[in-house]
């Protein structure tokens, strides 16, 4: 395939083209321009090419269809030229002399008269002969060329073709049936229209109708090929106004970039010509009232939408306040909008009825493209009409500064106020626009517009939207507010992320900006210490915090104080876990007489801390529960940056508690999440491999694994370099590398003792590094390695560690010659349950092999079921896959699997993806009946008993 990339979001349609054409016949893609029907197109001819299918392609567009016989050309010139070593000249013997020189001709390869041929003078007059000749000729040509290897005929922009080849190409399409051609076609269709070029398909024809893709997929498009960030507010804006067609998106993001400036939100989005050209038309025959209403709704729906988009964005939906905020302002605006004088905008297809009969764009881009039309006078009126009939005081304020570019005291002052009111309403996006818009309406008061601008910077960092935040911090800088420039330097800090270097010098600035104010101090001493924690320097650290906490209480801030508290209660954790459960109850006091709605970054580290406890003590249900409440509450303020934080914990308390499906996805989701917001990409490479080692392949996982190591080297950044070391060995654990697996372990745990953290539960390294080292011939190290963290757990009294350990001893203990006396061990310390279930299917694994080796196949035969069911209950299918090979290989069943037949493996490629059996069914065109036959009999032939299984198993076709 050329280009990946442009394949997003279309497996399912791939797999289903290729079922299409499998049987013979032809495939009809249809969709709008744009929508990704060359892409698709040219993924399915590079394929069959690559499988040495004879690819003839035709390209057509409206501007060439007068052409008499191009396609003909396009299709067959290519074949005719090339040389036929058995016969001598380019493309002789393929069909008759006569019926080639008929294709000649239309080839424009010979003259209409051509001497010493069987064609004579008499015959070319006669029209009727020449085309049958010409239709002929092609079908022989067709039945020739399949004889020797299959053809596939690819015919872009069908609905484009020449009338004269259309005709040649559906003569052949009736008649070829049989021979080894099939016809992939696209269609620009929209919607409801029935596709015009079914007679150029032979039988049976296919016809798949492309959707529009998901935001998500948009937004990972606009990355790897607009060069846009999902964080970058213009993305949400061409996102929405792409509608999901992923031509327009890149098109818009092309306009985009060639502005000499960035797009504000305020500004209307650069619509390319090519993009205009198609409705051009309708929009000038408009009248001028019906041109005003439409620029009246634009305006609305343009920005509702916007933020409605924010907030979809942040999480797996809209929350309910943002449903209610988008809601009311499209209720609010209806009265402005003349239905009368949108009548002929209806009628002309720029406008459909909604389901509640209220009038909307036909497409998302007609917004964009109806506010870009009209000029900065008429907008502006525009919005002073809406800003006097809107109720809803965001919305309000919002026209009211586009209507008002100029310094105003009193808009100011309403724009904040709307910027708080937004923030209640969990639209940090839509915050951080308002207080910028404040601020830039601020006059004559420049220390409070560098507090508004500070507002702006922090909202949009709480949004995930990181360009926007240096933005604003920069122009912080420029002012004289020695506060603002503090809280804008310590705010960079942040968003430095692993790239640290620049921290020191920040920081010296933004304390000598700081002078002798308490909560300032306090504040940069914060970040002092964070920075010394997070680089290694514990002691330092230490006495930093100690620092920043006596300048907090002298200030008497109390989210200075919880602050003090979420940085400290880690260290407890590893150092004094006695203090842990005080500091808890401290913060949360301080807490108590605060706003319930106050949801802070420091707030939200101190309830991560908990759930961390919880999980090290073993109550993984009362941590599943508060972890889950966080999320919804973090989901539901639209505080992006802080989400993917606590994605990270979801995830690694649903890996916990043997919630591996949960684990996966909140895994994956989060990663996504990271990558973009993140000023580095190892965070999120590191959660998405952990997720691929709880729902995904090893494979995936060490790759994902193995660029985490090397993007966090290149940051600088150890701690994600430890993780994500760490999660390469566990991969080399179960791939059977076990020299390697000791060797990323080994260093995984010597990074995390460099940084200070010595905890055994952090990160669960130490029986996996006893296990990896003991297979590697090792066992004095093995045994060091034991010891070590059998001391750590003890001090830290971490019981839901002592299985991992009596584990690695049972194998060591093995090694030295006693397999049976270690399985009698192991055993003996095997609880009826444990607070983390795959600790117990680990020891269950172990155990069997240990049987195994003891000679005892029965038992090992029972506890290697054992720890199946127990990973396939959890959905842990890496691990579940690697237990059912051991199964196999104590039932002697070794060797590679049966092949799979195309159908069986496409059935398994679909259960991979989770589709249904009648989801199956329709992708495949067979009857759900066929498809549960298939499964039952894959169930039969490789032992498995339901879906779950059947996917961890590593089958070959």
């Amino acid at each position: 395939m050329n280009d990946v990339t442009a394949l997003l979001g279309r497996e399912t349609t791939l797999l289903r083209c290729q079922a299409g054409l499998a049987g013979g016949g032809a495939v009809l893609l249809t969709g709008p321009g744009g929508i990704g029907k060359s892409a698709v197109l040219d993924a399915m001819a590079a394929e069959a090419s690559a499988s040495g299918t004879l690819v003839l392609r035709s390209g057509s567009s409206a501007l060439e269809a007068g052409l008499p016989h191009l396609a003909l050309y396009d299709l067959f010139a290519g074949p005719l030229a090339e040389p036929d070593a058995r016969v001598g000249g380019p493309g002789d013997g393929l069909i008759a002399p006569h019926l080639r020189a008929a294709l000649d001709v239309a080839l424009l390869r010979a003259p209409a008269l051509v001497s010493g041929s069987a064609l004579s003078a008499d015959w070319s007059a006669d029209r009727s002969a020449d085309q049958l000749a010409l239709r002929v000729a092609v079908l022989e040509l067709l039945r020739a060329l399949a004889a020797r290897r299959p053809v596939l005929l690819v015919l872009d922009d069908a609905h484009c073709l020449d009338q004269e080849s259309a005709r040649v190409l559906s003569f052949a399409a009736r008649r070829i049936g049989g021979h080894r051609v099939q016809v992939l076609a696209t269609e620009r269709l929209t919607e409801g229209a029935e596709p015009s070029c079914l007679d150029l398909l032979p039988e049976p024809v296919t016809e798949l109708g492309l959707n529009p893709l998901p935001p998500a997929v948009i937004d990972e498009l606009l990355r790897t090929r607009g060069r846009l960030t999902p964080s970058d507010p213009v993305t949400g804006r061409i996102r929405l106004a792409s509608g999901g067609n992923p031509g327009y998106a890149l098109e818009l993001a092309q306009a985009a970039s060639r502005l000499p400036t960035a797009i504000r939100a305020d500004d209307p989005l650069p619509v390319p010509r090519r993009l205009h050209v198609p409705h051009a038309d309708r929009l000038a025959t408009l009248p001028r009232a019906t041109l005003d209403a439409l620029l009246q709704l634009g305006a609305v729906s343009r920005l509702s939408a916007a933020h409605v988009d924010q907030a979809a964005h942040a999480g797996h939906g809209v929350h309910a306040d943002h449903r209610a905020h988008g809601d009311h302002a499209a209720q609010a605006a209806r009265p402005g909008a003349d239905r009368q004088a949108l009548a002929p905008a209806l009628a002309a297809g720029l406008l459909v009825h909604g389901p509640g009969g209220e009038p909307h764009f036909a497409h998302p881009l007609l917004r964009e493209l109806v506010y870009a039309d009209a000029t900065p006078e008429e907008r502006r009126q525009c919005h002073a009409r809406l800003a006097a009939e809107l109720e809803d005081p965001l919305e309000r304020a919002r026209h009211r500064a586009l209507a008002c570019p100029e310094p105003d005291p009193g808009l100011a002052a309403e724009l904040a106020a709307a910027a708080r009111i937004a923030v209640d309403r969990g639209a940090p996006a839509l915050a951080a626009e308002l207080a910028r818009l404040a601020a830039e309406r601020t006059a004559d008061e420049p220390e409070l517009a560098a507090d508004r601008l500070l507002d702006a910077a922090r909202h949009a960092h709480d949004a995930g939207q990181g360009e926007a935040a240096e933005q604003a911090c920069a122009a912080v800088l420029r002012t004289a507010n020695r506060a603002a420039r503090v809280g804008a330097r310590l705010l960079l800090v942040q968003l430095a992320g692993g790239d640290r270097s620049s921290v020191p010098a920040l920081l010296d600035a933004a304390q000598a900006d700081a002078g002798e104010d308490p909560r300032l101090r306090a504040a940069v001493q914060l970040h002092r210490a964070e920075h010394a924690l997070s680089t290694g320097r514990c002691d330092l650290g230490l006495a930093e915090l100690a620092e920043a906490e006596r300048h907090a209480q002298h200030s008497g801030d109390p989210e200075q104080q919880i602050e003090v508290i979420a940085l400290r209660t880690p260290i407890e954790m590893q150092l004094r876990p006695d203090r842990v459960l005080p500091s808890l109850r401290q913060a949360a006091a301080l807490a108590a007489g605060r706003p319930a709605a106050a949801l802070t970054a420091a707030s939200i580290q101190v309830r991560c801390c908990r759930v961390v406890w919880l999980l090290r003590a073993g109550s993984v249900t009362e941590a599943l529960a508060e972890v889950d409440e966080l999320r919804r509450e973090v989901e539901g303020a639209g505080r992006l940056k802080d989400l993917a934080d606590v994605l990270h914990l979801v995830a690694s308390a649903n890996e916990r508690a043997g919630r591996c499906a949960q684990a996966y996805q909140a895994g994956r989701y989060g990663g996504r999440l990271r990558r973009e917001l993140g000023p580095t990409p190892a965070p999120g490479l590191v959660l998405s491999a952990a997720a691929e080692l709880n729902g995904g392949t090893v494979e995936r996982a060490t790759e994902l694994a193995t660029a985490a190591v090397r993007a966090a080297e290149a940051a600088g950044d150890i701690e994600w370099a430890a993780y994500a070391v760490g999660l390469l060995g566990r991969a080399d654990l179960l791939g059977g590398r076990f020299p390697q697996a000791a060797e990323h372990l080994g260093r995984c745990r010597s990074l995390l003792r460099g940084l200070g953290y010595t905890d055994p539960a952090l990160f669960l390294v130490d029986a996996d590094l006893v296990e990896a080292l003991c297979a590697s011939g090792a066992p004095e190290q093995a045994w060091r390695a034991l010891e070590e963290a059998t001391s750590e757990v003890a001090r830290l009294d971490r019981q839901v560690l002592r299985l991992g350990l009596a584990r690695a001893r049972a194998l060591l203990t093995a090694r030295d010659g006693d397999p049976r006396g270690a399985a009698d061990e192991l055993r003996a310390r095997l609880p009826r349950a444990h607070p983390y279930p795959l600790e117990r299917a680990r020891a269950l694994l172990t155990l069997g092999d240990l049987e195994r080796r003891a000679r005892r196949r029965a038992a090992a035969r029972a506890d290697l079921r054992a720890a199946a069911e127990v990973f396939a209950t959890a959905r842990c299918l890496p691990w579940l896959a690697h237990t059912q090979e051991r199964l196999a290989r104590l039932d002697g069943v070794d060797g590679p699997a049966p092949a799979l037949s195309d159908l069986e493996g496409r059935i398994v490629e679909l259960v991979r993806g989770g589709a249904t059996n009648r989801q199956i069914a329709t992708t495949l065109h067979v009857s759900v009946k066929s498809v549960e036959g298939s499964l039952t009999r894959l169930y039969r032939r490789f032992g498995v008993r339901d879906r779950t299984e059947l996917t961890a198993r590593r089958l070959v076709g």
